[in-house]
């Protein structure tokens, strides 16, 4: 059996974690507040489960993740690059005349272009009560809310890199899965999993050094 881990099995205290921080690119994607509130939303087998909005597979965790169509959620996709964040706005004008008048169809044809053609590794929901505390809009972003962001590189995260395989209760809709290790990052109240390529890509030691897993305070729960 896969073995599934929790948050409260990982130790965050200074002593058996690692400090971090991330000041790199996001693109963020605010999903719209569609009239009939998105499509009704199934877990990862199909289930109905409460809302409406719009799911999707993040395939860097290979996890099921779902956004309310309330206005108040966004996609984040990231790390990202400036070339990479100009290519999705081209692709998002393409698709409707504003981001707020995208469907559900198209935000998981927007999925699959960052991932299958721009190489973006992470697509996850969030929220916009998030981005505000922890993200700051670069200018061509600020009017919208949708495009490039860059992590505020003041907040520290705890981080724990776990050996071997297994999968994580996070904030997705359904575990999010490791095959080669992971880190398990604490951001403020938020306790998530992070794929080791992309934490490396995106993180660093409060010396401003590339972070490295090697490096960090590492934990086996079971």
């Amino acid at each position: 059996m896969r073995r599934l881990l929790r948050p409260d099995q990982i130790d965050f205290s200074d002593g058996a974690s690692t400090p971090v921080v991330s000041g790199s690119f996001r693109f963020v994607l605010p999903v719209p507040a569609w009239p009939d509130g998105g499509e009704p939303l199934v877990d990862r087998e199909g289930n109905a489960i409460e809302g409406r909005g719009v799911a999707f597979l993040d395939p860097d965790d290979n996890c099921w993740e779902v956004a309310p169509g309330d206005g108040s959620a966004v996609i984040l996709f990231g790390p990202v690059t400036e070339s990479v964040a100009a290519a999705l706005s081209r692709r998002i004008a393409e698709l409707a005349a504003t981001p707020d008048a995208l469907s559900p169809q198209q935000l998981r044809m927007l999925i699959a272009f960052a991932v299958g053609e721009l190489g973006v590794r992470a697509s996850y929901a969030s929220s916009k009560a998030v981005v505000a505390d922890t993200m700051t809009a670069e200018p061509a972003a600020v009017a919208s809310g949708c495009g490039l962001h860059r992590r505020r590189a003041d907040q520290v995260c705890r981080a724990v890199h776990v050996p071997g395989d297994g999968a994580f209760l996070g904030p997705a809709a359904s575990p999010q899965r490791f095959r080669d290790g992971a880190v398990i990052l604490k951001h403020g109240d938020s306790v998530r999993l992070v794929q080791p390529t992309s934490f490396e890509a995106g993180y660093r030691f409060l010396d401003g050094r590339p972070a490295r897993i090697a490096e960090l305070a590492s934990q086996s729960p079971q």
